[in-house]
């Protein structure tokens, strides 16, 4: 496994209240019935999660970064999280998030996981999506607690508490990524100045509606030239992109507004990874982009705040300083 370095960086508290009012201000700009409400979590064992809530001692991880996906000379680097979880206090913790699928534990093959356990009483229900010989999606249970060369996990007690409810209805607006449109939210709304960031993460379900996502195909299977390593970042498309996908999916999200240091912890770039399956199908799963359907899209999920940030394997940062 990988030697671990691990910094860390505190994001900055708000109110629950004033993250709801932000939410509701900037969803309503971009679909037509908003409903963000602060409620008691209920029991997320109903959506087949593993722990009844997200509360208790929240915080995210970013881990490793693009070149160990694809830069050749670090392609199949693994990182296991439960391990991780004990060097930042989170031993016992409900863990959920979205990564890269660990090639050892698939026969080589690559894969979006989506982090789903609970390492207090030790159920698993993650899952892996990978692409089959017909560039169908396969999706497969996964019980290895370690991923490949990226990924953002969100560790809690996982127990009840206070948290953000999500309703949404059609979208009026242009940005099809309900988590974008909840980035922007926050950072217009809470007016985030001074890296004075915050972090949010969940689990949402598509109700109604459809979605693009993808599932990163094998090595083998990628026939051109698409990572450019002195930009350390892929530059050409090189996914196995499925569109329409749904309705009936599940998501798990980690997201944040920006990096509480300025930029020196190189998170990733998006600011923010989610990871679906569907609760009703089987080998539905992936990385979630967008909804394709402005009508029918229709969103439920709960969220809490994240409270630190430790960023484990800042690649860009160690291949920086080699050149």
């Amino acid at each position: 496994m990988m030697q671990l370095k691990i910094e860390k960086s505190k994001f900055k508290e708000y109110s629950l209240d004033k993250i709801s009012e932000a939410l509701q201000s900037g969803l309503s700009n971009n679909y037509k019935e908003v409903e963000v409400s602060i409620v008691d979590c209920p029991n997320l064992r109903d959506w087949g999660c593993p722990s009844e809530g997200i509360s208790g001692n929240q915080k995210i991880i970013d881990v490793g970064g693009e070149p160990y996906m694809h830069d050749p000379n670090l392609i199949g680097a693994e990182f296991d999280y439960e391990e991780i979880s004990k060097m930042i206090g989170s031993e016992k913790s409900y863990a959920l998030g979205a990564g890269s699928g660990a090639m050892s534990c698939l026969d080589g093959h690559c894969g979006e996981l989506v982090i789903n356990e609970n390492l207090i009483t030790d159920e698993s229900k993650s899952i892996i999506a990978r692409v089959g010989k017909n560039k169908e999606c396969i999706a497969e249970k996964y019980t290895a607690r370690k991923h490949g060369g990226l990924g953002n996990i969100f560790y809690t007690d996982g127990v009840k508490g206070k948290v953000i409810k999500i309703k949404i209805k059609g979208r009026s607006g242009e940005q099809g990524s309900l988590t974008q449109t909840m980035r922007k939210s926050l950072s217009d709304n809470l007016q985030i100045k001074d890296n004075e960031h915050i972090a949010l993460a969940g689990v949402f379900r598509i109700l109604n509606g459809k979605i693009r996502s993808h599932v990163q195909p094998d090595y083998k299977d990628i026939k051109h030239e698409y990572y450019d390593p002195e930009q350390m970042k892929c530059v050409k498309d090189f996914l196995q992109f499925y569109e329409p996908v749904g309705p009936e999916l599940q998501g798990y999200c980690v997201l944040w507004t920006g990096d509480p240091t300025g930029g020196n912890l190189n998170l990733r770039e998006s600011g923010e990874h989610t990871h679906f399956h569907s609760y009703t199908k089987e080998n539905v799963a992936g990385h979630y982009h967008f909804d394709v359907t402005p009508e029918e899209i229709e969103y439920e999920g709960y969220f809490n705040t994240a409270g630190e940030v430790h960023r484990v394997n800042n690649i860009y940062k160690e291949l920086t300083n080699k050149k």
